[in-house]
């Protein structure tokens, strides 16, 4: 039951400098070592025959990403709902919550249009660059053509020739990086979308898990994760560090 998310967008690594340091955000739970499983911490807790597990996946654009299990082992079925689950931020790990509004996760259809909005300017972007392609080896051509009926040297439509083909190459690299980006998208929505946490019933005996996103907070040090489950509140304490890295 216990799953991974693989980053599938393109990544563009730019080393200007050896010195050049860039940012990076930790979350660390405030809890006795859990279990590890597909490269992450699982930490457990357990009330009244119900166990669950919380394990950080990590961060995608502004959103944090978990994976949540629940073990019912009780006799009664347990009704989820996703739409529950919340964080409030702390000044540290044994101090109270602050008054203010919980911090609600990220609905899942919110999650699953990301990547529908993602995709459609990933598509503008694969359209325009064709656009561009036809435009370029066109004006190559015309210019060379026009040089033709100046002189009547063959030489310029060879040239028309050898630089449309260079150009088409370079455009239909282009597009094809595109494409392959498109469908490493497509493939990440439909990962998540047969796995993502929504709302459900958990028979007793089962055990049921599904990505949970919560928003990003830059500002706070720590986060208490709130899961509703039956009538059983779990809180998941994670110190947010961040430091930089050459």
């Amino acid at each position: 039951m216990m799953k991974n998310i693989f980053s599938l967008s393109i990544l563009l690594l730019i080393f200007s400098s050896c010195t050049t340091p860039r940012v990076v955000t930790k979350i660390i739970p405030e809890a006795p070592e859990g279990h590890y499983a597909v490269g992450r911490e699982y930490i457990p807790l357990e009330s009244d025959h119900i166990g669950v597990e919380l394990g950080y996946d990590g961060i995608q654009g502004e959103n944090l990403i978990f994976d949540f299990v629940v073990h019912n082992a009780s006799v009664d079925t347990l009704s989820i709902l996703p739409n529950d689950f919340y964080y409030v931020v702390l000044d540290s790990a044994n101090s109270m919550a602050a008054p203010h509004t919980p911090w609600m996760a990220v609905h899942p259809d919110k999650v699953l249009m990301h990547y529908d909005n993602t995709l459609e300017e990933t598509k503008e972007a694969k359209n325009l660059n064709s656009l561009f392609g036809v435009l370029q080896a066109g004006v190559s051509i015309l210019y060379n053509t026009a040089g033709f009926i100046a002189t009547e040297n063959p030489a310029y439509i060879a040239d028309a020739v050898f630089q449309t083909v260079g150009t088409a190459d370079e455009y239909i690299s282009q597009d094809k990086m595109i494409s392959s980006e498109m469908e490493m998208i497509s493939e990440e929505k439909e990962l998540v979308k047969e796995e993502i946490f929504r709302s459900c019933m958990v028979p007793p005996g089962t055990v049921t898990s599904g990505y949970v996103y919560f928003p990003l907070h830059e500002q706070t040090a720590y986060y208490m994760f709130c899961f509703p489950v039956g009538n059983q509140l779990f809180q998941f304490v994670y110190k947010q560090e961040k430091e930089l890295v050459y």
